[in-house]
This record gives C-alpha cells, structure tokens and sequence, in this order.
C-alpha cells in the first residue's frame, strides 16, 4: 500500500508519542520508587523503601530550640529542654525529675523498675540504637529532611529511623516537640564523605607524638604525663588542646555522673601511650587515610567526643586522638582531616 508523505509523517508522530508516553511512564514509576526530598537537615533518597542519607557538611541549629541543648548518639541528634535530667547508659526507670528526662542509650533487655521508684516527670524520651527488630512498619513521617518509621505494633510513640540507625521512644505532652528536633548529629557532618576542608589561615599547627595537627590560634596547649580512665565519655573535652604522654596511671575514683545534659564543645586530647580518658577502643566498619595515617573512629557512639585510633608511621604504638563534637561540625572535621605525620 502507498502512504502518501503526509499520512506518513504523521504515523511517524504517532509512533514518536507512544515512545514518549511510555518514557514518561518509566520516569513517573521511578519516581514513585525513588524520592529525592530536602529539608533544613540535607538530602535523603528513598530507593525501593531503603533510606539512603546525603547530609549536607553543616549542622542544622534551627532543629534546637531557645533554651534547650542537642543530646547526641551515633549519627543522630535531638534536643532537650537544658533542665530536664539526661542519664547515659541507664536502666530507662523514672528519676523523679519534675520536667522531664532522656535516657540515652540504655541498655537492652526488659527492666523492671524498683518498687518505690518516684513518679515519672510529664515527658520521658528513650533514645539508642533498635531494642528488637520491627519488622512492621507505619507510613513514615519526614522531620526535617529525615525519614522516621512509627512502629504501630510495637510500643506506643515508639520510631525506627534507619538512615540514622536509632529508635526512639517519647512519652508525655512534650514527646513530639522533642521528636520533632531530630537531625543530624555533628558526628555524622565529621565523618561524611567529601573533600577535605581548607584550615583557616589563622589556625596554628601542634606537633605532638609524631602527628601534626590544625587547632584555632586562641585555643591553649597543656601538657600533662598521667591519664586515668573515668568513663562513659559523653563528657565535654575543654575548648584547648592536650597532649599526654602517658607515663603514669592516676588512679582517683571517678567523679558519679551527673544528670543534666552536657553541652556540647570543641576540644582535641591527645594520648600517645594508652588510650586515655575515653576507654576501651571499638574499631568502625571503616578507616580514613589522612596523608600517610591510618586514622580509625571509634565504633563506640562517644556521644559528644569523636574518638580515634591513629597508626603514625615508624611508631611502634598507636596514637589515640579524642575530638569534640560541638555545633555543626566543622570545626572538628576541619582538625580531622588536617592531622598529618609530623
């Protein structure tokens, strides 16, 4: 049969359409099984309902309110009110603190309270990595950028964030403003993967146990020789540098706890010998090479200190390197990836 130019142009129209259509298609199903959505705290794709984090190399400070302070584990991160009571690795038992309290990370298993113990405050949050694996999962909710899965057949107000790797519990009038500061931690700013950052010109350098290393121009440098281990390490290093050699253990009794969340700041300890305040050490999945150092995290939360093994080359023993984690992060990224072989 002959087909005049016309009717074939348009055929060829037709056909092209088709194409088009199903294109479309495939892009709108793609779109369906992968979403790309922002929020204050950076990027996350969902591919195929698998969570995967992009965060962006800074800190998000609108997700703390006026008044209250971060609270941090492993990569994620949420404030409280600065005089509810934070207990670190703790049965999660009321305390009687009339406002509120967290327990950050405590420990697995079923805890049944003394008798006698005082009355819980108006909200209580529980904040560490899954008790149990939850297999259900409620429609998610995004809190600022961020993935969270209710557990509906789990406990009431309970949350499973994979990308981050918590669980959440909140309970009382206050539990969803809480949940609802939820981001990243500084610890996950230092360690995400991109380009090193630039060292401000007015930073100085310290040599110390064949390492060099960045720190600001005002912060001071102690040295000492004694170290003692008093943890958990959730504890805040001071805003300045030290440097111990580690000749002498002190044994003092460790100061008890104490209840009230820690702000947060920058600091840098290093312990040429043993492995200083911070304990036992806890290898991550993965190391970084900062020049010729095999710089190692700790898999061990640290909560608001970032502690590292470091292999220096021609030394018999490694360097163990604590950074605090304060703000959004850069500052300790920054001392991170400027450690160097002295």
């Amino acid at each position: 049969m002959l087909v005049r130019e016309p009717a074939l142009s348009r055929l060829h129209e037709s056909m092209a359409t088709v194409r088009l259509r199903a294109f479309v298609s495939v892009v709108l199903a793609l779109t369906v099984a992968a979403v790309l959505v922002a929020g204050a705290a950076g990027w996350e794709l969902v591919a195929f309902g698998t969570p995967t984090r992009m965060p962006r190399l800074a800190g998000d400070f609108s997700a703390t309110p006026t008044g209250w302070v971060p609270v941090t584990f492993g990569k994620a991160q949420l404030s409280v009110s600065d005089s509810w009571w934070v207990l670190y690795n703790s049965p999660p038992s009321p305390t009687g603190s009339p406002r509120g309290e967290v327990f950050v990370n405590p420990p697995p298993g079923v805890f049944h309270c003394p008798a006698g113990t005082a009355p819980g405050p108006g909200t209580t949050v529980r904040f560490g990595p899954p008790t149990s694996p939850h297999p259900v999962l409620g429609h998610p909710e995004v809190i600022n950028g961020i993935f969270v899965y209710p557990y509906p057949t789990g406990p009431q107000s309970s949350y499973w964030v994979p990308s981050l790797g918590v669980e959440i519990t909140v309970e009382g009038p206050l539990g969803q403003r809480v949940l609802h500061t939820l981001t990243f931690s500084p610890r996950s700013v230092v360690l995400a993967a991109s380009t090193a950052p630039p060292v401000p010109s007015s930073w100085r350098s310290v040599t110390f146990a064949g390492l060099q290393f960045s720190v600001p121009a005002d912060w001071p440098v102690t040295s000492t020789s004694t170290w003692n281990v008093c943890g958990p390490v959730q504890v805040a290093l001071p805003k300045s540098v030290t440097l111990d050699t580690d000749k002498t253990f002190q044994a003092l009794p460790c100061p008890a706890p104490m209840p009230f969340p820690v702000t947060p700041s920058d600091g840098v300890r290093v312990d040429a010998g043993a492995q200083g305040p911070t304990g036992p050490f806890s290898k991550a999945a993965s190391c970084l090479n900062a020049g010729s150092l095999k710089v190692c995290p700790s898999r061990t939360p640290d909560y608001s200190i970032l502690f590292l093994k470091v292999t220096v080359p021609r030394r018999s023993k490694p360097v163990y390197v604590s950074i605090g984690l304060a703000g959004s992060g850069t500052v300790a990224r920054t001392i991170l990836y400027s450690l160097r072989a002295a």
